[in-house]
């Protein structure tokens, strides 16, 4: 510390040289930042190792999810095909006509690989209907569908597949059964059954999530469903899809961003304007926050092409951490006699607290997911920034005179009496926190990326009545890293399985029975050629491949749990490395394991009591809010440090100093709370669900950093005691 010392005595004779070196590196970041580029992707958030992307790229073909769907609802079938018709002539490459031949065609694709679709269970049922009655009983029974008006299409599904190796109620033959149900086709348009919506889509060349192109995209489809409603007043249209939430994302991210650093810097400027009647230590109090901010994004300029608008919108509470540090020399100032003086008192303090919070937020860098990465190296680089305008520059422009501030009521315990019982608080505290989650038993993680994207209730309606085209759709996708073995391992599974099985006889009875039944001869032989000969395997490589062997409704839950398997991970990563970061830093810098302990257990204890409350008010963390952890490491660690540097102060001086530090820490998270408030008036709910923890968050911290140090100090003053006597 004393060689920062030594630097401010030498930059106070030589102030030319400061203020020179400070203009150049303030246009040296301005230019660099100029450079960003900012992004809307939600999907930033999400792991992003070779087996998602892959997965990513499945989910995408099989799901159409990069094709946006035109509805078009009205009082009856005609009016609706007008419009439609209408809207074609706009947009000569919508589809407006049920494609039953590319049906077929993938039909022809899932049937001539039918092993990769048995699971063990269909092996079972096969055990059971090897025998002349229950073939017998199926045969009939398709020749019975058959003849049922409608079911025509489901011919090639019988011939292929007689046997009924794959259900009916899986793969695509049953998502075009459970379409039937909920929608029909009107002179080849695709429509509900009551005649009175319609349907066209528009496949995007911009994939599912890219907003910019998108937005751009939905923009002119909404121009011409406007102008079709224009001629046809009685019809109301409107956009559904992935590209269409992705546009929407984009646009509340935007607006959200905007809206949060407004009033989180607007807040921040009146509450330190009742702090600081001297309007000059608001200034600069903005300046240090500016210059970390300043030199942040020139950091991301430098190592991103681009940067998720996300980011900048959780700013809001980096600036909340990042203003302790001149909030911390300017409070200060009022109870020393200069300003070397109060650097000298606080350096320690900031330094260590400003290490241990940027070692938190670097642990976010080896993270899989883009915007994490993103917001570790923004943070480490905003708080490094303004330390070092804290140190380095604040003094020089700080008054030499008392810094005026107005004190915070804060309650002080000063009966012994009441000491002693905020000390054994602490245990019914600590046992009912542990105990809420295990009662509760509510899950600790939402791995519902729908749950994170912004959508009007329309929209929210629009999605749950095409979850019923594929409400009979069960067959489940497989991930990509798995997809090949698992494929592998049912193909020679089918082989086995044939090997110990008389094809030949099974053959003979499927035709005797078929005869029998009345279907012409030669109806199965492709199947029947299929279980007598070695099934070739299949060219496993290509995604869109895998993509088509898996032609039904995307399992969600399969990718949601690799997603909350992920989010696990990265979660428990977070919360060791940063939990090992600031312990080992907090011993060696007070070179003490007792006093590294007793600054660290606050933050453990917050973190317990954060899950707790969670549980008690049904929240859950999710794919953004889960980078909590390091705010609880990163803020909680500096209120701990000052109040532990402050009870080792007076006990070795006899000097108050405890009092002040809690004034700058209550002051410090008051700015937090408004800081993180805002983010709770965020619509969307990625942003919105920060806010809420991260409130939830910092209120544990900063009851513990204010409450525990005291007891924890006094504890080990008894344990001493009794061990000496």
């Amino acid at each position: 510390m004393n060689f920062l010392l030594r630097i401010y005595d030498w930059l106070s004779v030589r102030k030319y040289v400061l203020w020179v070196g400070l203009a150049i590196v303030v246009v040296a970041l301005a230019t660099l930042s100029s450079r960003l580029r900012l992004t809307e992707d939600i999907m930033d958030f999400l792991p992003v190792g070779d087996e998602y992307k892959e997965s990513a790229q499945i989910y995408s073909k099989m799901s159409d999810a990069d094709r946006i769907v035109v509805i078009f609802e009205g009082d009856n079938a005609d009016t609706v095909c007008q419009a439609i018709d209408i809207f074609a002539e706009y947009n000569p490459d919508a589809i407006i006509e049920v494609d039953f031949g590319s049906f077929l065609s993938r039909l022809d694709y899932i049937y001539s690989h039918l092993p990769y679709f048995l699971d063990e269970n269909d092996y079972l049922r096969l055990d059971k209907i090897l025998n002349p009655d229950s073939i017998r009983v199926l045969l009939q029974t398709d020749k019975q569908m058959l003849a049922m008006p409608g079911m025509g299409q489901l011919r090639h599904s019988v011939s292929s597949d007689p046997l009924r190796l794959i259900p009916l109620s899986k793969g695509a033959s049953g998502q075009y059964a459970g379409a039937q149900s909920v929608f029909m086709s009107h002179n080849g348009y695709m429509m509900t059954r009551d005649g009175k919506m319609g349907f066209a889509f528009v496949d995007s060349p911009y994939g599912s999530t890219e907003s910019k192109q998108n937005a751009l995209l939905v923009d002119s489809l909404s121009s011409q469903t406007e102008s079709v409603m224009q001629l046809m007043p009685s019809v109301s249209i409107r956009l559904l899809g992935a590209p269409v939430v992705a546009a929407g994302n984009a646009r509340r991210i935007k607006h959200d961003t905007v809206l949060v650093l407004t009033l989180t810097v607007l807040m921040l400027v009146l509450l330190l304007g009742y702090s600081f009647p001297r309007k000059t230590d608001i200034l600069l109090i903005m300046l240090s926050v500016g210059f970390g901010w300043l030199m942040a994004m020139a950091a991301l300029a430098m190592m991103n092409k681009g940067v998720s608008a996300i980011v900048f919108g959780i700013g809001g509470i980096l600036i909340g951490i990042a203003v302790n540090y001149p909030l911390h020399l300017l409070v200060h100032r009022r109870y020393t006699d200069s300003v070397r003086q109060t650097l000298k008192e606080v350096l320690s303090p900031l330094i260590v607290g400003n290490i241990t919070t940027v070692g938190a937020f670097l642990a976010l860098l080896p993270l899989n997911a883009v915007a994490l990465r993103q917001l570790g190296l923004f943070a480490a680089v905003m708080l490094v920034g303004t330390i070092l305008f804290c140190i380095l520059v604040l003094p020089h422009l700080m008054s030499k005179e008392n810094t005026k501030v107005r004190e915070l009521p804060l309650p002080e315990i000063r009966n012994a009496k009441m000491r002693k019982w905020s000390t054994w608080l602490m245990v019914p505290v600590l046992m009912t926190a542990l105990a809420v989650p295990y009662i509760k038993q509510q899950p600790l993680f939402d791995s519902n990326l729908s749950h994170i994207n912004y959508m009007t209730e329309q929209q929210r309606k629009d999605f749950a009545m095409f979850e019923t085209l594929s409400e009979n759709s069960s067959e489940p996708a497989y991930l990509a890293a798995s997809a090949r073995a698992e494929l592998t391992k049912r193909l020679e599974r089918w082989n086995e399985y044939w090997q110990h099985r008389d094809a030949s006889a099974v053959v003979d009875i499927l035709k005797t029975e078929a005869a029998a039944a009345g279907f012409k001869q030669g109806s199965f032989s492709a199947f029947c050629d299929m279980l007598t000969q070695p099934f070739a395997a299949a060219d496993l490589s290509d995604v869109s491949t895998m993509a088509a062997l898996w032609p039904g409704r995307f399992d969600s839950a399969a990718l949601n749990s690799m997603i909350a398997t992920s989010l696990n991970d990265n979660f428990n990563y977070i919360g060791l490395v940063c939990s090992f970061i600031v312990l080992i830093f907090l011993c060696l810098s007070f070179r003490s394991v007792k006093n590294g302990i007793v600054a660290f257990l606050p933050m453990l204890v917050s973190w317990v009591l954060i899950v707790a409350l969670m549980q008690l008010a049904g929240i859950q963390f999710n794919i953004v809010n889960v980078i909590l952890a390091t705010f609880i490491f990163g803020q909680g660690d500096d209120y701990t440090i000052f109040m532990v540097e402050g009870l080792i102060y007076e006990k070795q001086t006899g000097k108050t100093m405890l009092h002040q530090y809690k004034q700058s820490i209550l002051l410090s998270a008051l700015l937090m709370l408004v800081s993180m408030g805002v983010l709770v008036l965020a619509k969307h709910p990625a942003m919105h669900s920060l806010g809420t923890v991260t409130f939830i968050g910092m209120g544990s911290v900063v009851l513990m950093a204010l409450w525990l140090p005291p007891v924890l100090m006094r504890l080990t003053e008894i344990f001493n005691k009794k061990k000496t006597e």
